[in-house]
């Protein structure tokens, strides 16, 4: 387990966002990892899994790479990152009593979730009159998330979009970025 990489965090400048490496097997951990890890979304195409913690967004990539965001500082990296090679290790330990063929439980996000990581400033750029018409229809797959020119042109919402794209991934919506 170590750290590769601590920067500011986009949407809180206060905390860390941390890229940190843990040990195992993880092409074959993953779907067994999956089932332990509450409200985990597994991307298996892409060979990720992700997560809420908290606040915190965790990304558990195949290759061992652990992308966290809104961490307080280093030692609490050090933490989840330990945390998260236990539990991969539990994982394997016990795979023979895992079932599969469950579908994992999708994280329920809201309307209400997707708006307080919109720029809140109903311009209409997007098609509709309002940013909660927006987050309704970004949920129900009726818009793209790319749709919100606001989010993804102005620097000053690039911490929001960060924030909501990890929400979004972690609660197994599938974005086209």
């Amino acid at each position: 387990m170590e750290i590769k990489e601590l920067s500011p965090c986009i949407a809180d400048p206060k905390k860390l966002r941390v890229i940190g490496r843990v040990d195992g097997n993880f092409p074959a951990v993953m779907p067994y990892l999956t089932r332990l890890i509450p409200n985990a979304s597994y991307n298996e195409k892409r060979g990720w899994i992700s997560f809420k913690k908290g606040q915190r967004i965790i990304t558990i990539h195949e290759d061992g790479f652990v992308a966290m965001t809104q961490i307080k500082d280093e030692d609490e990296a050090k933490r989840i990152l330990n945390e998260i090679e236990q539990k991969a290790k539990e994982a394997w330990m016990r795979k023979a009593e895992i079932d599969l063929s469950k579908p994992l439980e999708k994280t329920v996000v809201s309307p209400f979730d997707v708006y307080n990581y919109l720029p809140k400033t109903n311009c209409g750029m997007c098609g509709e009159q309002t940013c909660m018409a927006f987050a309704v229809k970004l949920l129900n797959g009726e818009v793209d998330i790319k749709a919100c020119k606001p989010l993804f042109e102005n620097e000053k919402y690039t911490g929001l979009r960060e924030t909501l794209i990890g929400m979004l991934v972690a609660a197994g919506y599938d974005l086209e970025l």
